[in-house]
Protein backbone atom coordinates (compact mmCIF):
# COMPACT_ATOMS: atom_id res chain seq x y z
CA UNK A 1 0.00 0.00 0.00
CA UNK A 2 1.30 3.44 -0.96
CA UNK A 3 0.09 6.90 0.11
CA UNK A 4 -0.03 9.94 -2.17
CA UNK A 5 2.27 12.59 -0.71
CA UNK A 6 -0.05 15.38 -1.89
CA UNK A 7 -3.52 14.23 -0.80
CA UNK A 8 -2.51 11.35 1.57
CA UNK A 9 -5.04 8.91 0.07
CA UNK A 10 -3.94 5.28 0.15
CA UNK A 11 -3.57 3.26 -3.06
CA UNK A 12 -3.31 -0.42 -3.87
CA UNK A 13 -0.13 -1.43 -5.64
CA UNK A 14 0.71 -1.17 -8.44
CA UNK A 15 -0.05 2.50 -8.14
CA UNK A 16 -0.94 4.71 -11.08
CA UNK A 17 1.72 7.00 -12.52
CA UNK A 18 -0.24 9.99 -11.16
CA UNK A 19 -2.77 10.02 -8.32
CA UNK A 20 -6.26 10.25 -9.87
CA UNK A 21 -7.52 12.48 -7.05
CA UNK A 22 -4.62 14.93 -7.43
CA UNK A 23 -4.86 15.00 -11.23
CA UNK A 24 -8.52 16.10 -10.98
CA UNK A 25 -9.07 19.80 -11.74
CA UNK A 26 -10.10 20.47 -8.10
CA UNK A 27 -6.77 19.26 -6.71
CA UNK A 28 -3.20 19.40 -8.07
CA UNK A 29 -0.08 17.39 -8.81
CA UNK A 30 3.04 19.24 -7.57
CA UNK A 31 5.30 20.80 -10.19
CA UNK A 32 8.10 18.43 -9.15
CA UNK A 33 5.86 15.43 -9.87
CA UNK A 34 4.06 12.63 -8.10
CA UNK A 35 5.56 11.22 -4.90
CA UNK A 36 4.43 8.17 -2.94
CA UNK A 37 4.89 7.45 0.77
CA UNK A 38 4.61 4.38 3.02
CA UNK A 39 3.46 4.12 6.62
CA UNK A 40 6.77 2.51 7.59
CA UNK A 41 8.74 5.27 5.87
CA UNK A 42 6.71 7.95 7.63
CA UNK A 43 7.21 6.24 11.00
CA UNK A 44 10.97 6.02 10.42
CA UNK A 45 11.02 9.76 9.67
CA UNK A 46 9.39 10.46 13.07
CA UNK A 47 5.79 10.94 11.92
CA UNK A 48 3.29 10.94 14.78
CA UNK A 49 -0.33 11.63 15.58
CA UNK A 50 -1.57 14.22 18.02
CA UNK A 51 -4.89 13.70 19.83
CA UNK A 52 -6.86 16.51 21.43
CA UNK A 53 -10.30 16.61 23.00
CA UNK A 54 -12.17 19.54 21.42
CA UNK A 55 -15.19 19.04 23.66
CA UNK A 56 -16.87 16.07 25.34
CA UNK A 57 -17.53 13.53 22.61
CA UNK A 58 -15.46 15.25 19.90
CA UNK A 59 -11.80 14.28 19.56
CA UNK A 60 -9.40 15.79 16.99
CA UNK A 61 -6.56 13.73 15.50
CA UNK A 62 -3.82 15.41 13.47
CA UNK A 63 -0.46 14.36 12.07
CA UNK A 64 2.84 15.99 12.97
CA UNK A 65 4.25 16.98 10.58
CA UNK A 66 1.19 17.13 8.36
CA UNK A 67 0.66 14.39 5.79
CA UNK A 68 -0.92 15.35 2.46
CA UNK A 69 -3.42 18.16 2.77
CA UNK A 70 -3.23 17.96 6.55
CA UNK A 71 -6.86 17.43 7.44
CA UNK A 72 -7.96 16.87 11.01
CA UNK A 73 -9.80 13.64 11.78
CA UNK A 74 -12.77 14.02 14.08
CA UNK A 75 -13.79 11.15 16.33
CA UNK A 76 -17.48 11.81 16.94
CA UNK A 77 -18.75 9.89 19.98
CA UNK A 78 -22.28 8.85 20.81
CA UNK A 79 -23.56 6.58 23.57
CA UNK A 80 -23.59 3.67 21.07
CA UNK A 81 -20.09 4.19 19.65
CA UNK A 82 -18.08 6.52 17.44
CA UNK A 83 -17.61 7.67 13.87
CA UNK A 84 -14.07 8.33 12.62
CA UNK A 85 -14.64 11.24 10.21
CA UNK A 86 -12.10 12.38 7.56
CA UNK A 87 -9.29 9.97 8.48
CA UNK A 88 -5.79 11.41 8.25
CA UNK A 89 -3.13 9.90 6.00
CA UNK A 90 -1.20 8.24 8.81
CA UNK A 91 -2.08 5.97 11.73
CA UNK A 92 0.05 4.88 14.68
CA UNK A 93 -0.41 3.04 17.98
CA UNK A 94 -0.96 6.33 19.86
CA UNK A 95 -3.97 7.24 17.71
CA UNK A 96 -5.44 3.72 17.76
CA UNK A 97 -5.16 3.56 21.55
CA UNK A 98 -6.71 7.02 21.99
CA UNK A 99 -9.62 6.11 19.71
CA UNK A 100 -10.32 2.69 21.25
CA UNK A 101 -10.16 3.94 24.84
CA UNK A 102 -13.25 6.03 24.04
CA UNK A 103 -15.30 2.96 23.12
CA UNK A 104 -16.19 1.06 19.97
CA UNK A 105 -15.83 2.64 16.54
CA UNK A 106 -18.97 1.98 14.50
CA UNK A 107 -17.75 3.32 11.14
CA UNK A 108 -15.18 5.35 9.23
CA UNK A 109 -16.32 7.90 6.62
CA UNK A 110 -15.05 10.95 4.74
CA UNK A 111 -16.57 14.24 3.64
CA UNK A 112 -14.84 14.17 0.21
CA UNK A 113 -12.72 11.65 -1.73
CA UNK A 114 -9.56 13.71 -1.12
CA UNK A 115 -10.24 13.21 2.60
CA UNK A 116 -10.20 9.37 2.44
CA UNK A 117 -6.70 9.33 3.97
CA UNK A 118 -5.62 5.82 4.94
CA UNK A 119 -9.18 4.81 5.80
CA UNK A 120 -8.69 1.10 5.08
CA UNK A 121 -5.55 1.03 7.22
CA UNK A 122 -7.48 2.72 10.03
CA UNK A 123 -10.18 0.07 9.64
CA UNK A 124 -7.67 -2.77 9.94
CA UNK A 125 -5.97 -1.21 12.98
CA UNK A 126 -9.35 -0.67 14.67
CA UNK A 127 -10.43 -4.30 14.22
CA UNK A 128 -12.22 -4.30 10.86
CA UNK A 129 -14.53 -1.31 11.30
CA UNK A 130 -16.77 -0.66 8.25
CA UNK A 131 -15.45 2.02 5.88
CA UNK A 132 -18.51 3.81 4.48
CA UNK A 133 -17.94 5.19 0.97
CA UNK A 134 -20.70 7.06 -0.85
CA UNK A 135 -21.69 5.09 -3.92
CA UNK A 136 -21.05 8.19 -6.06
CA UNK A 137 -17.40 8.16 -4.89
CA UNK A 138 -16.57 4.58 -6.00
CA UNK A 139 -14.34 5.79 -8.83
CA UNK A 140 -12.13 7.72 -6.40
CA UNK A 141 -11.48 4.76 -4.13
CA UNK A 142 -7.77 3.94 -4.18
CA UNK A 143 -7.73 0.77 -2.11
CA UNK A 144 -10.27 -2.03 -2.21
CA UNK A 145 -11.07 -4.02 0.89
CA UNK A 146 -13.86 -6.27 2.25
CA UNK A 147 -14.50 -3.68 5.03
CA UNK A 148 -15.72 -1.10 2.49
CA UNK A 149 -19.49 -0.62 2.38
CA UNK A 150 -21.19 1.63 -0.18
CA UNK A 151 -24.14 3.85 0.69
CA UNK A 152 -26.26 6.60 -0.84
CA UNK A 153 -28.84 9.08 0.37
CA UNK A 154 -28.56 8.95 4.16
CA UNK A 155 -26.87 6.45 6.44
CA UNK A 156 -27.55 6.32 10.16
CA UNK A 157 -24.47 5.41 12.20
CA UNK A 158 -26.04 5.67 15.66
CA UNK A 159 -28.91 7.51 17.30
CA UNK A 160 -28.25 11.19 16.62
CA UNK A 161 -25.45 10.58 14.09
CA UNK A 162 -26.29 10.37 10.39
CA UNK A 163 -24.35 10.72 7.14
CA UNK A 164 -25.97 12.63 4.28
CA UNK A 165 -25.03 12.63 0.63
CA UNK A 166 -25.02 16.24 -0.48
CA UNK A 167 -24.20 17.75 -3.89
CA UNK A 168 -21.16 16.75 -5.95
CA UNK A 169 -18.49 14.95 -3.97
CA UNK A 170 -19.47 16.41 -0.59
CA UNK A 171 -20.84 14.39 2.31
CA UNK A 172 -22.02 15.70 5.68
CA UNK A 173 -22.31 14.08 9.08
CA UNK A 174 -25.09 15.35 11.31
CA UNK A 175 -24.43 14.91 15.01
CA UNK A 176 -27.51 15.87 16.98
CA UNK A 177 -26.86 14.63 20.48
CA UNK A 178 -23.22 13.81 21.15
CA UNK A 179 -22.63 12.71 24.71
CA UNK A 180 -24.74 15.59 25.99
CA UNK A 181 -28.10 16.82 24.73
CA UNK A 182 -27.55 19.83 22.48
CA UNK A 183 -28.56 21.26 19.10
CA UNK A 184 -27.42 19.47 15.94
CA UNK A 185 -24.02 20.21 14.40
CA UNK A 186 -22.92 19.66 10.84
CA UNK A 187 -19.46 18.20 10.31
CA UNK A 188 -18.00 18.63 6.84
Amino acid sequence: MLICATCAVERDEPTPEVCPICSDERQYVPEDGQKWLTLDGLAQEGQQTLVKENEPGLIAIQTQPRVGIGQTTQLVATREGSLLWDPVGYVDDNAVEAVLERGPVLAIAASHPHMFGVQVEWSHRLGGVPVLVADADRRWLGRNDPNIEYWSGSQTIAEGLTLHQTGGTSRAARWSTGLQERPAEELY
